[in-house]
């Protein structure tokens, strides 16, 4: 599904806010949806950033979780909502970069009914197995699959979220047999490796680190371009076989297309300045996140260029209703 630049930008400038308005707003609490579950890092993320923007708005940020279809219920009930500053959506890949491929009956379309306000951060993914189980490496996983076709499983925190996209990867890319068991949220597909459920799983670094460093889930591999330096001796996806295996979850977030453009620059000029303070990044680094800032149109054009090569890979997976 192609989207223009023009059209998302038409969407990020509708509703030229009146001066009164701009200076008035806001005058009551503040949600942010998130469209995954509680825990997560889109959640801890939305949490970091409503911390340090209520004091500087002088309201109330309030988090509520929305989870179910990739991060589509959460970001419909956005687009739905009144554009007035006060409804705010905290999402990426998989409402955005993804979901018009993967959700053929979708009531609205991302990028131009819930335009960006900003991005925030991007955090690699981690592979992980129970600590029980007997994959103790990337090249185990991809011979036990090919020895035993079809009997391996994998989850993730909901078809078209980073993990999801990082494992039919992998699957493309060693041509294996494997079952996806989606989840409704992050957390919920790490308890399903934890308990023996499903055989591995793709998820961001900041929630499952606690996991690994408890002994309870074995690192395999991370699926960004680098290390991390939080699990140093973690080798890459591309350094066990897999040249240029790279995915990353990105977070960012988004307003319903009308909300006033002053209300959009001041969130966006206000999150600039909340992910370049030290403290934050400190927090975010120590999480396995890395702080990036990009301006609405920024986030409009690191998404134009990242759909492609999502809708090559998921041009033979059947749409999901």
């Amino acid at each position: 599904m192609k989207r223009t630049g023009a059209a998302v930008l038409a969407a990020l400038l509708l509703g030229l806010a009146s001066p009164s308005f701009a200076q008035s707003w806001p005058t009551r609490p503040i949600q942010i949806v998130v469209s995954s579950g509680a825990g997560g890092t889109a959640d801890i993320m939305a949490r970091i950033i409503g911390d340090r923007l209520s004091p500087v708005l002088g309201q109330p940020i309030v988090i509520e979780n929305r989870l179910g279809a990739g991060g589509h219920v959460g970001a419909t009930s956005v687009a739905r909502a009144n554009p007035d500053g006060y409804t705010l959506l905290m999402s990426g890949q998989p409402t955005h970069s993804v979901g018009p491929y993967l959700f053929k009956n979708l009531q609205y379309d991302p990028m131009r009914d819930v335009p960006p306000v900003a991005m925030i951060a991007v955090a690699p993914n981690l592979l992980v197995v129970n600590a029980s189980s007997p994959i103790k490496s990337v090249s185990d996983l991809v011979r036990l699959a090919r020895e035993r076709p079809g009997t391996l499983t994998y989850t993730s925190a909901g078809i078209g979220t980073s993990g999801y996209l990082a494992g039919e990867l992998l699957k493309s890319r060693a041509s294996l047999d494997m079952e996806h068991i989606p989840y409704k949220s992050g957390p919920e597909a790490v308890t399903g490796v934890l308990t023996g459920n499903v055989s591995f799983v793709f998820f961001t670094l900041p929630a499952l680190l606690p996991q690994v460093e408890a002994g309870k889930l074995r690192a395999l591999a991370i699926a960004s371009a680098e290390r991390s330096a939080l699990v140093p001796n973690v080798p890459t996806i591309a350094e066990e076989g897999f040249p240029g295996f790279d995915v990353i979850a990105w977070f960012a977030l988004f307003a319903p297309r009308g909300t006033p453009e002053s209300v959009v620059a001041r969130l966006s000029a206000e999150i600039e300045k909340i992910v370049a303070q030290p403290d934050v990044r400190a927090q975010m680094a120590k999480l396995g996140a890395e702080p990036r800032y990009l301006p609405p149109k920024g986030v409009v054009d690191f998404v134009a260029a990242e759909q492609p090569q999502w809708a090559k890979l998921l041009k033979d997976v059947k749409p999901a209703n």
